[in-house]
């Protein structure tokens, strides 16, 4: 079965409740959260600071799933947080493993 890591961009406010969904969710092998800014030439949505500054804060969400689970999380995600402006795309992984 192919795996793919998808990749999700959400504003802070949204990052407990995207990972309590992930955490919910039997369909992920794994998933990291780390906290980024997020690069735009659209500024709707930034604070003055944040247009000032370029950059916006910003969640990066990594989930390595199966190819079956990938566009039914897609879905659930987009049917749970509509009008939060999450950002994502999935890659294909080449190879994934665990060291011991």
């Amino acid at each position: 079965m192919s795996k793919y890591c998808l990749s999700l961009v959400c504003p802070p406010t949204a990052a407990e409740a995207l990972l309590d969904l992930l955490l919910e969710s039997e369909d992920s092998d794994v998933f990291t959260s780390s906290h980024v800014h997020s690069h735009s030439a659209s500024h709707a949505g930034l604070s003055t600071r944040e247009q000032v500054m370029g950059r916006s804060q910003a969640v990066l969400v990594q989930v390595l799933m199966g190819e079956d689970a990938l566009s039914a999380l897609i879905e659930r995600i987009r049917k749970n947080f509509a009008g939060v402006g999450i950002r994502y795309w999935a890659s294909p992984v080449a190879i994934d493993g665990e060291i011991k």
